[in-house]
């Protein structure tokens, strides 16, 4: 797949147009809707978060955003700078991004797109201009699950609550992150329960406080473990962190990207009233994240799937 950051010259695409964070089961349907042998899957957003909504977060790194398009066989990203455009009308861009440097022979949005200036231009705009224009012009309707639209927004809320089976049901995957593994205050080691800390970047979305049935995926295995997010009330944390136990694995990650899949909710946080109170908890969540986990790992890392 070709990254640009600036808008290319290209000749007979497919554009998916559109913010995608997450790549949801409703952003796949409108990168879907692309599918053409004949044209040059290619898909249409920004590089920065202008285009989204005050203070929210992301719900995937865009390094995970590239390989999840590059999966689905995007052969161009195109991520130029939301003020590079911003004041183009809905028919200006149309007519000079989407035709004139994109080539666009098929367009794909889903029904609550919106584009151009103020936000001024609709799917409905969109067919009006691809029918003038004689191009192909797919509007998708939204999918839904458990009677509800799937949404960034939605799934957001769902990690607040920690129903991160919900959210994976939602992103047709485990909700997971891959951060570099840090240096902690290695208790875990001393308890014989080391762990893989992980701190979250800016912007990212932090998911409800507690202890997490997990997965842990490297280097092409999947591993069941134990996740606790947020500050450690026992022994303490500056920051919220993500903590992984992974029973069956040993080794050094130190300074690793190691993915972390987060299965099902377990318990809230807690402060123990002693380090061995602490260990005999992590070795239950162990137990219990291990029963959880299991169809999960009988199934490869399936359970969802894209």
């Amino acid at each position: 797949m070709k990254l640009y950051h600036d808008i290319p010259f290209l000749r007979n695409t497919a554009v998916a147009l559109g913010c995608f964070d997450g790549v949801h089961l409703g952003h796949q349907a409108v990168i879907h809707a692309t599918d053409d042998v004949a044209l040059s899957k290619t898909v249409f957003s920004f590089s920065d978060d202008a285009s989204y909504k005050e203070g929210a977060s992301h719900l995937a790194t865009f390094e995970d955003k590239c390989c999840m398009l590059e999966a689905m066989g995007v052969e161009h990203l195109i991520v130029p700078p939301f003020v590079s455009v911003k004041a183009y009308s809905p028919e200006r861009f149309f007519r000079e991004i989407l035709i004139g440097q994109l080539g666009a022979r098929r367009v794909a949005c889903g029904e609550n797109y919106h584009f151009g200036q103020y936000a001024a231009g609709t799917a409905e705009t969109m067919q009006a201009l691809c029918r003038e224009h004689q191009i192909d012009c797919r509007v998708v309707a939204p999918v839904v699950y458990r009677d509800e639209i799937i949404s960034s927004s939605r799934i957001r809320r769902a990690l607040a609550d920690g129903a991160v089976d919900e959210a994976g049901a939602m992103l047709g995957r485990l909700f997971g992150y891959c951060f570099e593994v840090v240096h902690g205050r290695q208790l875990g080691r001393t308890l014989g329960t080391p762990t893989l800390n992980q701190y979250f970047p800016a912007h990212f979305l932090i998911p409800r406080y507690g202890v997490y049935a997990s997965v842990t995926e490297w280097n092409g295995q999947c591993y069941h473990s134990v996740t606790n997010i947020g500050v450690k009330p026992t022994v303490g944390s500056p920051m919220p962190l993500s903590e992984t136990w992974v029973p069956d694995f040993s080794g050094d990650l130190y300074g690793q990207s190691v993915r972390v899949n987060l299965v099902k909710y377990m318990r809230d946080e807690c402060k123990f009233d002693s380090i061995e109170q602490l260990k005999q908890a992590i070795l239950q969540d162990g137990a219990n994240s291990k029963r959880l986990t299991a169809a999960y790992m009988r199934n490869g890392g399936e359970q969802f799937g894209v």
